[in-house]
């Protein structure tokens, strides 16, 4: 029996390595991941090839300490290799809240200043401006509406009669907002800026696109200091006449 017990250790690191690796190459685990489980499958071979040979007591436990020291490295790596894309993850999914919330913003800012002037703004500045000091429109129809007639037919017959209302476009896009709606409050003099870059602005562009021969107004605002390089926020398009954000 005692004979026997020599050989339990390092057959559980034999078991335990052998498992990591179809569980790591069946669930696509990262490179720090599988060479742990290598690691942890060598120090198990190693150990009941030294169980299995007659040593004497120093070098055996020698032997035994160093595997010991060999699965405790292995078996941190290995926690480290999951527990870093965990925390990178989780950081990821919180800036991204803030980068999404200024981009939606921006495009409401774009969105209004086209209903303004027939196309879209790329300057950061000047959008910030726009949202500052100007204004939209507003059509208020002055009258009461039949049931039996559309709104249009009614103003044709002079039963309503409509007037054009200009509103501060701050007013009326943004401090009616619920902040309770929002990931952070709404500052226009912060709209160009990405979150928690320290300063980096948003690449912001506008233009004209053709299609079936008539120009039509793009615009594209870009992450341009993405915390996942991979992953990189925009809202809008230069090539496509959309407004959709890509994490929609």
């Amino acid at each position: 029996m005692s004979e026997f017990k020599k050989f339990i250790f390092p057959g559980v690191l034999t078991i335990l390595g052998i498992v990591l690796l179809i569980n790591g190459g069946m669930t696509e685990q990262n490179g720090m991941f599988m060479f742990g489980a290598v690691g942890i499958l060598i120090a198990g071979i190693v150990g009941l090839a030294a169980a299995a040979v007659e040593l004497n007591k120093m070098l055996r436990l020698g032997v035994s300490g160093a595997l010991i020291l060999l699965v405790a490295g292995l078996a941190y790596s290995n926690y480290q290799s999951i527990k870093v894309p965990i925390e990178f993850q989780n950081e990821k999914e919180r800036r991204y809240e803030h980068v999404v919330q200024r981009l939606k913003d921006i495009r409401t800012a774009e969105l209004a200043y086209k209903a303004r002037y027939q196309k879209y703004m790329g300057n950061m500045d000047s959008l910030v401006d726009f949202i500052k000091s100007d204004s939209i429109a507003f059509i208020k129809a002055i009258g009461n509406v039949p049931d039996t007639m559309s709104l249009e037919d009614a103003v044709k017959a002079g039963i309503v009669s409509r007037d054009t209302l200009y509103v501060s476009v701050y007013d009326s896009l943004f401090a009616t907002q619920v902040t309770a709606d929002r990931v952070h409050a709404f500052v226009a003099d912060s709209i160009a800026y990405v979150p928690f870059t320290g300063g980096a602005e948003f690449a912001l562009d506008a233009g004209f696109v053709k299609r079936s021969s008539v120009d039509v107004p793009v615009f594209q605002a870009t992450d341009s200091k993405p915390f996942d390089k991979r992953d990189v926020l925009q809202v809008g398009s230069m090539n496509d006449p959309k407004t959709n954000g890509n994490w929609e």
